[in-house]
């Protein structure tokens, strides 16, 4: 079953760009979630990744990073994936429930 949380997505709209690569950021007007495009992270013939495998990127950088090599865009998906794991936690955004 694919994972799926609109409030968990809706974070991105307030979070900063973690895209690592030159672009023209406009994080400052709000991020998308990037969902990953690999099998490892749920991606399937037009089936989305869960929701849980974005990576918060303005809407310039997302764009970029459709037009990548294969290699490139998941080598910078996954930076900006770790990145965006590491603002959510440490933010507070996600925590675990006891």
């Amino acid at each position: 079953m694919t994972y799926r949380n609109r409030s968990f997505l809706d974070l991105a709209h307030k979070a900063p760009c973690f895209a690592d690569f030159p672009h023209e950021c406009h994080g400052w007007q709000g991020c998308d979630p990037a969902h990953s495009d690999s099998q490892i992270f749920g991606r399937g013939h037009g089936h989305k990744s869960n929701d849980w495998a974005v990576a918060f990127l303005c809407n310039t950088a997302h764009k970029m990073l459709d037009y990548m090599d294969r290699e490139d865009k998941q080598a910078t998906w996954l930076r900006a994936f770790v990145k965006t794991q590491n603002y959510l936690w440490e933010s507070g955004k996600l925590k675990v429930v006891k």
